[in-house]
């Protein structure tokens, strides 16, 4: 019976691997996109104008670049699409949202591409890493800074010169399918000042506008991993009926 049961569960494992490359559906690729940002004590907001991005979502400049099923014409589609703007509401930072988040980027129709079929929802926005212990130090090059409970990763590099980086991670959606796949995005901003004079800026102010570009990155589990997990269950379910003592012969 052991032989039986083991074959039984290599060819159910054997099934699952042959079937994997049959889901057309799974979305993988990258995409790069660029447009400008907002960014408030509590609130992320994007759009495509040169002043304080509005509360309503703003599309990106086109053309982006992008690669898989992220490429054309998703990513330089001149219509472009829609960011939602983030708010310590909607997406707490540090927080794990419940089911699929919160819809992140939704795609406009054009005529290059009449009906999206992608969708990217954002599950959570990641805390900055950079501390506090910089904030309110002396300008120097390779500081780092993150307000406290904020998403901003702040870097000050030469020539007066600071970054900010944002992360987070969330779903792509394929629409026809309603089938998920993990998506990775890291938003970058430049500053022609280093971040002692943004946080100035910002408390003075009550919000910075600047440009920034964002990556974002579907992924897909490899066959291959289906198949090893398979046979690890089979195998690991063998071995415990063998424990027990069960016959098996």
């Amino acid at each position: 019976m052991s032989k039986r049961f083991l074959l039984a569960g290599l060819a159910c494992a054997a099934s699952i691997f042959g079937s994997a490359p049959a889901l057309a559906t799974l979305i993988s690729g990258t995409m790069q996109l660029a447009g400008n940002l907002t960014v408030g004590p509590t609130f992320l907001n994007f759009c495509n104008t040169a002043g304080p991005c509005p509360v309503a979502p703003g599309n990106w400049n086109p053309p982006g670049i992008g690669t898989g099923d992220l490429s054309t014409p998703y990513a330089d589609d001149p219509n472009g699409g829609l960011l939602a703007n983030l708010n310590n509401v909607n997406a707490p930072v540090g927080t794990l949202l419940p089911g699929n988040g919160i819809l992140f980027l939704t795609f406009a129709p054009s005529g290059a591409l009449p009906v999206p079929d992608i969708q990217f929802f954002l599950t959570e926005l990641f805390a900055g890493v950079g501390g506090t212990a910089s904030c309110g130090a002396a300008p120097a090059p390779g500081q780092t800074c993150t307000p406290a409970g904020s998403a901003l990763t702040f870097l000050n590099s030469p020539g007066d010169n600071s970054s900010a980086t944002i992360s987070a991670v969330g779903l792509a959606r394929r629409n026809s399918t309603d089938e998920f796949d993990s998506l990775q995005m890291v938003f970058t901003t430049q500053f022609n000042a280093p971040f002692q004079s943004v946080l100035a800026s910002l408390a003075s102010a009550g919000s910075v506008t600047s440009t920034y570009s964002v990556s974002f990155a579907a992924t897909v589990p490899e066959p291959s991993t289906t198949l090893l997990l398979s046979v690890g269950i089979v195998g690991l379910a063998v071995r415990r009926r063998r424990a027990r003592g069960v016959s098996l012969g």
